[in-house]
């Protein structure tokens, strides 16, 4: 699913590059609006064919009980204060994110730089190029993550061990940091911008789903949403903050903005470490995180035979551990 939706992610920027000085800035613009149209009739049409209505009478015939009363908002975020190992999940997640704002902002800086002094006097022509420009970056971005993602992702991660993919994309990050220090130019930029943005999708993102696994259902689906929606757009602004303060010199943007990405590369490194051995530890014993609700105990399941995949259990109908088996003929 990964793979194919670089499809629409490389399908954008190619008419970006191609059709943006033919038919202008605007019409772009209408088509991507066109697309947020089309996009909301495939929701409607999927809810239409697969809705809520029908996959509650499913349950029903299924013989499950009822849902529960819905959780407090403040319920996921509870849980991330709680647990060190969410909070080494959304550092790995998120945190990144910091170093992909500076360099795009560095990118961006540089490359209107270089069109406006290629066309002087003519605003146009400039944001024209530029438009270009950034259509060929995606292309490039967005086929190397669909490269990586249809062919490489599952070759590494079997190849080299989650613990060490898990440090792999911190370390490219560092590395290609260091590049565009000792190299400050666009086309340095450019390529540590391409691997930021290709591996973060083909290595760090199924990494980051992977170590949701000793997590009970209460962190995979409340604290999940924090991170994903808070956290992703918490690190956006701090790498904001960062480019706002050095804006007014794209040297010292480069400079100091390196050093901020250096630091949070090194950090990334040291919870990749910590984060790879307590996910061993978690799956040798068994444990997950989370386990013991915040409102009312429920019956844990599964236990070494366990089939279910990471998926809710259903109460105390799928799996009876061996320690409560073990209770009952005592009882017995």
């Amino acid at each position: 699913m990964v793979a194919c939706a670089q499809l629409g992610s490389i399908a954008g920027p190619t008419i970006v590059s191609s059709g943006t000085i033919r038919y202008g800035v605007p019409a772009i613009y209408f088509c991507g609006a066109l697309c947020m149209v089309l996009m909301v009739v495939s929701i409607w049409g999927y809810t239409l064919r697969f809705g809520s209505a029908e996959a509650a009478e499913r349950l029903q015939n299924a013989g499950r009980p009822a849902k529960k009363a819905k959780a407090g908002m403040t319920e996921g975020l509870v849980l991330f204060w709680k647990y060190h190992y969410v909070k080494g999940i959304f550092a790995l997640s998120c945190l990144f994110m910091v170093e992909v704002t500076i360099l795009d902002y560095s990118m961006k800086v540089l490359a209107k730089a270089k069109f406006d002094g290629e066309h002087p006097g003519d605003p146009t022509a400039a944001t024209q190029a530029f438009a270009t420009f950034m259509g060929v970056f995606g292309q490039a971005a967005n086929g190397l993550s669909f490269v990586f993602s249809l062919l490489g992702t599952s070759m590494v991660i079997r190849r080299l061990g989650l613990n060490r993919t898990l440090l792999l994309f911190p370390t490219l990050c560092l590395g290609a940091i260091l590049c565009v220090y000792s190299t400050p130019t666009l086309e340095m930029v450019f390529l540590a911008m391409l691997l930021l943005k290709g591996f973060s999708y083909c290595l760090n993102n199924p990494c980051k789903e992977i170590l949701y696994q000793p997590t009970s259902s209460s962190v995979k689906f409340k604290a999940k949403s924090w991170i994903d929606v808070f956290g992703a757009r918490g690190s956006k602004a701090l790498g904001s903050v960062v480019t706002n303060q050095f804006s007014d010199s794209a040297a010292d943007l480069l400079t100091y903005g390196s050093f901020v990405a250096m630091g949070v590369s090194s950090f990334l490194i040291y919870v990749a470490y910590w984060q790879g051995s307590q996910f061993d530890g978690l799956v040798e014993s068994g444990v997950k995180v989370g386990e013991e609700p915040l409102d009312a105990p429920a019956p844990e399941a599964g236990g070494e035979d366990d089939t279910s995949c990471g998926e809710p259990a259903d109460d105390a109908t799928e799996g009876t551990s061996k320690t409560d088996a073990g209770k009952t003929v005592i009882a017995v």
